[in-house]
Parts: C-alpha cells; sequence; structure tokens
C-alpha cells in the first residue's frame, strides 16, 4: 500500500514540491518583467512575478528602464518633429540607385540585383537613427548606477533628495480601508484599470483603498490592494497619470493586515 500512494517509491523529502521555493526561483528575464508591465500575465504568475521583483534589485532597475523606454517611445511618437522627412539628397540617391540597377537589368538580364552597397549608402541616415534607438534601450537596460560625485561644498549635501518612500505609518493607511477610496485623478474607471494593469494586477482586482499623496513634492496616488499572501497588504503611490504603459510608481511597500 505504500508503494501505491508513493509511486516513485521516494523518501517524503524526495517528493517534488509543485509550490518550489520562492529562493529557487531563476531571475525574471526582461521579456517577462515586460509582459508583467503589460498586464499580460495571468493572475498566479503575476503575483510570482511582482513578489520576486520586491525582493530583487537587479529586476526593479529593469522593470524602471522598461518604464523609461516606453515613456521615450510615447514622447517621441508624440512630437512630429522627431522624425522628419528624409533630405531631398538622400531621396534622390535612392532614387538614382535605383534606376541605375533598373537600366542594367533591362540590358543584362543575367547581371546581379542592386548592390548592397548602394542601398547601404542611401540609407545609412535612417540605419543611423536605427541603431541609435537600439543602443539607447540596450544602455538602459544595462547601465549601471553611476557613482556619486563627492559634493565640494555644504550645498551639495543639503539639498540632497530624501528617500522616495511611503508618506503614510501602517495605522493611517490601515484606516484607509474603512473609508471611501479617493481616487483623485483615477477616478474613471477605465484609467483606474489601466493603472491596475500596470502594477501587474487584473482589471478587476478590488481597490482596498486609495487616497491623494504627496512625496518629494511630486503628488501621486496611493492604492491600497491586496498582496500576495492574505495576511498582507500591498501598498503603491503611483503618479497622477499612472496607466499601463507606465505607472510612474513613486514607492511602494507591504504591510499586515490589520
Amino acid at each position: 500500500m505504500g508503494d501505491t500512494e508513493n509511486p516513485a517509491n521516494l523518501p517524503e523529502t524526495d517528493q517534488p514540491d509543485p509550490h518550489g521555493s520562492p529562493g529557487s526561483e531563476p531571475a525574471p528575464s526582461v521579456e517577462l518583467l515586460a509582459d508583467l508591465q503589460a498586464g499580460l500575465l495571468d493572475d498566479d504568475t503575476a503575483a510570482r512575478v511582482r513578489r520576486q521583483v520586491r525582493d530583487d534589485p537587479d529586476a526593479q532597475r529593469v522593470l524602471q528602464a522598461l518604464h523609461q523606454v516606453r515613456r521615450d517611445v510615447a514622447a517621441v511618437g508624440a512630437d512630429p518633429q522627431s522624425a522628419p522627412e528624409p533630405p531631398a539628397t538622400m531621396t534622390a540617391r535612392i532614387a538614382g540607385a535605383l534606376r541605375d540597377d533598373h537600366a542594367a537589368t533591362a540590358a543584362h538580364s543575367a547581371r546581379p540585383g542592386i548592390r548592397p552597397a548602394k542601398i547601404f549608402a542611401g540609407l545609412a541616415g535612417i540605419g543611423a537613427a536605427l541603431a541609435a534607438v537600439a543602443f539607447g534601450t540596450a544602455a538602459l537596460l544595462h547601465e549601471q548606477p553611476a557613482a556619486p560625485s563627492t559634493p565640494t561644498t555644504i550645498e551639495h549635501i543639503t539639498v540632497s533628495t530624501p528617500p522616495m518612500t511611503i508618506p503614510l505609518s501602517a495605522a493611517e493607511i490601515s484606516g484607509l480601508l474603512g473609508r471611501t477610496p479617493d481616487y483623485g485623478p483615477l477616478s474613471d474607471a477605465s484609467r483606474r484599470a489601466s493603472c491596475l494593469a500596470g502594477l501587474g494586477y487584473p482589471a478587476a482586482t478590488p481597490v482596498l483603498g486609495a487616497r491623494p499623496v504627496e512625496i518629494n513634492a511630486r503628488p501621486g496616488v496611493l492604492l491600497v490592494l491586496p498582496a500576495d499572501t492574505p495576511t498582507d497588504l500591498a501598498v503603491f503611490a503611483v503618479a497622477l497619470n499612472c496607466s499601463a504603459a507606465d505607472t510612474g510608481l513613486l514607492a511602494s511597500t507591504q504591510i499586515p493586515r490589520p
């Protein structure tokens, strides 16, 4: 009967743990973090990845870099001057290369097609722009924190920015649970759902408490959400324009449920 209950005939301690161990989980990949940011993960996976991010400074930096990339892309798309028409000389060179090759092909049908060198010369400017975007993205994802320079005057010390932390105590946060949430600019349900997706939560996640806050002179909205464990609360301070593309996360913490 013992073999029936333990088909693998292994000691109980050797049986695989279906839930795994948090410490044995591999670090989340950039692709997985991007899916989390876009709200594409199922509830269980999103909860697991959020838990990993909270415990992994490297994953936090990657997620911040992804936010920065999306902000930059959005800014470029909104700027009509960011992608001007190519210079007339460039279009003339491309057209000339195509005409020359067409004429040569008509006279010598067996001759090879357009030489890559001609096209590369004509598209050099476009290639440089695309390379700049690629290198910029890679630099954001792999940039090491810059070493702080040594302050030379007392002014450098007195104006240093304090750390971004939730400005409410655990008791004050718990007090929000019995009040009507004050979402501020996130009162619109669709905007709030987009913000929740950016934080890695399904759109239908209940918000347990909310109120406007200010952190280091930056206005935001504090959201109290269910944590990954039923005994805790997850607290996020997000920007007023929080969305799935960019939450503008100012600070976050976790407290025990009262």
